[in-house]
């Protein structure tokens, strides 16, 4: 498995959970990350925390859901640390009620967030990856995206968010094959029942509305889901993931 010692990662969604996780795994991996999130860093979220220093892990502020702010973001990281070799597309957003009743303010969300950012970053990383490659690195670049188990369940009252996550992983297959020819991967990661807030909020019990379909009895940790990400960005230069899924093994009996 290659190093990613030095190697430049981009997360999005990463003030807190899975993202935020995976940030400090590929930090403690000895990689260079920059950190972007829509609003300011929470509580929870400090530089200081990260295993290569300050210097080597920086926050930037960015709306993914806006082209403009994407390319500023890009351009800050490249002057900042020269170039950009993973980018993990995790930034998301989901609504746990009937379709009859969401509403098309949430609708335009989970779409912009789930799949338009993820359009978006292709569009800009593609081009970028093409240009860096070298003839000695056969990979020129890795975008992992973070779906959702969600995504091929058809869940009850998760219409709207498991479309998004079902488009993301179509979106995802279908350019990663239009790309490997450039030496270029991208991997969709898709963890089930993690213990984070957005999971906690789309799975809680509600008056009329069933509960999530998984019968895991204990969560992923989103430790356990930074973890599977880098062991995807880890794996030797030839071979690529396109698809993998994560799930917890203890059902409930």
């Amino acid at each position: 498995m290659i190093s990613l010692e030095s190697k430049v990662v981009v997360v999005t969604g990463a003030s807190k959970g899975i993202g935020l996780a995976i940030a400090r795994e590929f930090a403690a991996a000895g990689s260079k990350v920059a950190l972007l999130s829509r609003g300011a860093p929470k509580k929870n979220f400090s530089l200081c925390d990260f295993a290569s220093g300050g210097a080597n892990c920086l926050h930037f502020k960015c709306d993914v859901r806006k082209l403009s702010e994407l390319k500023k973001s890009i351009t800050q990281i490249k002057k900042q640390f020269g170039r950009i070799d993973i980018w993990v597309n995790n930034a998301g957003v989901g609504a746990h009620k009937p379709l009859t009743e969401t509403t098309e303010r949430e609708y335009d969300a989970m779409l912009d967030t789930n799949l338009r950012a993820v359009y978006y970053s292709l569009k800009l990383l593609i081009p970028l990856f093409r240009k860096q490659k070298s003839i000695s690195d056969s990979c020129a670049g890795h975008i992992i995206n973070i779906s959702s188990g969600a995504a091929r369940i058809g869940a009850a009252n998760l219409a709207v968010y498991a479309a998004s996550k079902a488009a993301l992983n179509a979106l995802s297959e279908s350019v990663a094959n239009e790309v490997r020819v450039d030496g270029i991967k991208i991997s969709v990661l898709s963890p089930a029942s993690t213990n984070t807030n957005l999971m906690r909020n789309l799975t809680a019990k509600k008056p009329g509305r069933a509960l999530s379909p998984s019968r895991a009895a204990t969560k992923l940790t989103v430790e356990e889901v930074a973890e599977a990400t880098v062991f995807l960005a880890r794996q030797n230069q030839n071979a690529w993931t396109s698809m993998m899924d994560i799930r917890p093994l203890q059902i409930r009996k």
